[in-house]
């Protein structure tokens, strides 16, 4: 594996070695740990940073840190707007030694700001897509619905009309109640009151448009497998159970794009399927599991790559290697392919738009 890579592993297990050094219930200190970092008992371990004004941070980011800054009024000019905990503590890592703390191969501040910027437009695009997939699984889940039940109220508060096997039954039930008080009691939304006081009756094609994506991939997976598969031909027959995963996956990723956090190393707690695209690229396995593309944001562009309309597909891809290729020749300290390992990319990634999907309702993208 690659070097990044195994940083990031490094990384992962000094934040989980640092979490078994909390106190025990009740405040009481409870000597090191066993799996200490610094061998200190908690009490020292623990202690609340001290509150430092912004020409402070940037001295200790020169003078403790070794990180290189020209322009202090540049520096103090970002953290203002950006915050140090943001800035300094999201894009710090591919910077730094992870044993020393502190930033090598002359890293300067303009290095930091410029991924950080650079991750900006990651969540934009990513965004701006994200919501397109939403948008269409909207509609494909109001319009089957409908199609089946019409358009009382009644049906999508019935739970009869959902596949209601025993280990949704729960899940159903939060469904339900979630609708029923946007049908009957919501007034934050103009429409729903309209549409209440009027007729008396909110279409679900109305309700639909006030769910999160997280409540979406909720009411997918709650649907009747006949109605899941039909929803799941309006994506080019994918199947139902790769389509929850899908929406799982992508419920995170938009959530991290909305909450301006940070993306382009971000990973999931679920992978989706193993796709004839990760064989296709030919990307390498650890044990029986793909190295790139199950749980990275690469595995957000294999999905779109199956959700997407080619056109979109296809403006994505480019729209996305703009913003590689501006950094790439913007930015010399982290190269583009350090990035990749982070963002889970092959270097073949582009490929993605020449391999023809099998099943029969796709076709392969120029």
């Amino acid at each position: 594996l690659g070097d990044v890579y195994k940083r990031q592993v490094i990384l992962s297990l000094v934040i989980r070695l640092q979490k078994l050094e909390k106190p025990a219930i009740g405040g009481g200190c409870r000597g090191p740990s066993p799996f200490s970092l610094s061998g200190t008992f908690c009490s020292e371990v623990h202690m609340s940073k001290p509150f430092i004004t912004y020409t402070a941070q940037v001295e200790k980011l020169k003078n403790e840190k070794n990180l290189v800054i020209t322009d202090d009024d540049f520096a103090v000019e970002s953290l203002q707007n950006i915050s140090y905990y943001a800035l300094i503590g999201g894009y710090k890592h591919p910077f730094i030694d992870i044993h020393t703390r502190k930033y090598i191969n002359e890293a300067c501040f303009e290095d930091i700001v410029a991924l950080y910027e650079f991750d900006e437009e990651l969540r934009g695009i990513f965004f701006k897509y994200l919501c397109r997939v939403e948008r269409k699984m909207r509609s494909s889940i109001s319009y089957h619905f409908c199609k089946k039940h019409g358009e009382r109220q009644e049906e999508y508060l019935n739970s009869n009309n959902y596949g209601n096997i025993p280990k949704n039954k729960n899940g159903i039930t939060k469904l339900i109640k979630m609708l029923d008080m946007m049908a009957n009691k919501n007034k934050d939304h103009e429409y729903l009151v309209y549409q209440r006081n009027k007729y008396h009756n909110i279409p679900l094609w109305v309700i639909m448009n006030t769910l999160t994506f997280g409540q979406i991939s909720k009411m997918f997976e709650f649907l009747p497998q006949n109605m899941q598969g039909a929803i799941c031909q309006d994506f080019g027959n994918i199947k139902k159970n790769e389509m929850i995963k899908y929406l799982k996956v992508l419920t995170l990723y938009r959530n991290v794009c909305a909450h301006n956090e940070r993306l382009f190393s971000y990973h999931t707690y679920i992978d989706i399927p193993d796709t004839l695209l990760h064989k296709k690229l030919g990307i390498s396995k650890n044990g029986s599991k793909y190295i790139y593309g199950k749980n990275d944001l690469f595995s957000v562009v294999i999905t779109f790559r199956y959700l997407l309309p080619k056109t979109d597909f296809l403006l994505f891809k480019k729209q996305l290697w703009h913003i590689f290729d501006r950094y790439q020749k913007q930015n010399l300290n982290l190269k583009l392919n350090d990035l990749f390992e982070y963002m889970g990319f092959p270097c073949n990634w582009k490929e993605l738009s020449l391999i023809h999907i099998s099943e029969p309702t796709r076709h392969s993208l120029i």
